[in-house]
Order: structure tokens, then C-alpha cells, then sequence
């Protein structure tokens, strides 16, 4: 499909995802001999842990302010992580259009920084789902579709720890579906609250210790 065939919404999203994917600094070491595909590839021979979590996002679809709720789990290799997420999301329009989306991701995550304060990751994601739009006619007839959707996403997410359980995230990122006419293209962002699990779980280790 060629650029000046997509809507000039969907072209604005496809910008942004090309900015964050292509534009966000890739440092590279002072070892000429370092890449970003051996660092994946190193990554992979740690051993994995096992992670899950909420993975929600805000979004902006047909002018209305939305949350696209979200699940994933998946396998942590300290410098990369590949999960496995689903999401859903629903509204209504003040014209009464409805639209309800569903879908499954693929999700490839690279960590571009970490110390004790700061961490700053990448995300990379490919979807398959469904959209269930129901568009309500001029003469107040509706028009019911259901489509396949193929959204692309790809964000950037910072997270600063304010204290020794406790940090700040947020991060933005911009999704393009491959399926014209889903109305499902757009730029999202994200912020919340992180807990740092491995140290409640080493403080409760400890006083439990204590204890005994």
C-alpha cells in the first residue's frame, strides 16, 4: 500500500512510529566490535525468569481519550525480554459509533539502560486481532463490521525509582494497523507506578530471618 493511499490520520501515526523506531538514540560502546544484534544474542544465553504483568496503555481513537487494557507474560533475559500480550478496548462515540478491539501480540523488548535510578527500555510488537465496528448512518441505519486487524506498535518507556520499593514510569509509543478502515492507528502513552518486587521479596526474606 502506497503512502499517499493511506488517511492523513493513519499517515501522521506511521511518521511517529518510524520517529520512535528509527530515531531513538542506538549508543553504541567505545568497542567498535559491539552490536545491537550481539548484545541480543548474548542476552539469550542467561538464564530466564519467568515475568508477568499489566501492560495498559492511553490512546486517542476517533477523538475520544481511551485505555486499552492490557496483559502480558513472558520470559526476562535482563537485557531483553519476549512475551506474549493480549488487549482490549471499547467505546462509544458521541455519534454512537461503536468500536470494540481485541488482539493477541508478539512482544520483543530491549533494555537500551539500567542503574539503580534509571531504566530505559524499547518495545517492539506485532499483533493479531479483531475489530467489531458498529457505525451508525446518516439515515440512522447502522453498518456492522468485523475485521481482522494487524497492529504494529513500538514505544519508549522510562522508569526513575523515587525510593528503594517504589518508582515512576511513563512512556510514549505509537501504533499502525495494517488493516485500512480499523481506525485503530494512533500515537499512545503510558504512566504508572512500579514496584520493585526483588527488593520487598530480599526486605521480607530478611526479616523473616530475623524472626527466627
Amino acid at each position: 500500500m502506497r503512502l499517499k493511499r493511506i488517511k492523513t490520520k493513519d499517515r501522521k501515526s506511521l511518521w511517529v512510529f518510524l520517529t520512535i523506531m528509527f530515531c531513538f538514540p542506538i549508543a553504541r560502546s567505545q568497542n567498535t566490535s559491539w552490536s545491537l544484534t550481539d548484545s541480543i544474542r548474548l542476552s539469550w544465553e542467561n538464564e530466564p525468569t519467568i515475568s508477568a504483568g499489566l501492560d495498559s496503555r492511553h490512546s486517542y481513537l476517533r477523538g475520544k481519550s481511551i485505555n486499552i487494557f492490557g496483559l502480558r507474560v513472558g520470559a526476562d533475559f535482563k537485557k531483553t525480554a519476549a512475551f506474549v500480550g493480549l488487549y482490549t478496548t471499547a467505546f462509544q462515540t458521541v455519534f454512537n459509533d461503536n468500536y470494540e478491539y481485541v488482539y493477541l501480540s508478539g512482544i520483543g523488548e530491549y533494555r537500551w539502560f539500567k542503574n539503580y535510578r534509571w531504566f530505559i527500555t524499547q518495545t517492539l510488537q506485532l499483533g493479531v486481532g479483531n475489530a467489531s465496528l458498529t457505525l451508525v448512518k446518516p439515515d440512522g441505519t447502522k453498518d456492522f463490521q468485523d475485521l481482522m486487524i494487524i497492529p504494529v506498535e513500538t514505544g519508549v518507556n522510562t522508569t526513575y525509582r523515587v525510593w528503594k520499593y517504589v518508582g515512576l514510569s511513563a512512556g510514549v509509543g505509537a501504533r499502525f494497523s495494517l488493516t485500512p478502515g480499523s481506525y485503530f492507528s494512533s500515537s499512545y502513552y503510558t504512566f504508572g507506578v512500579a514496584l520493585y518486587t526483588d527488593e520487598i521479596s530480599k526486605t521480607l526474606s530478611r526479616l523473616k530471618r530475623k524472626k527466627n
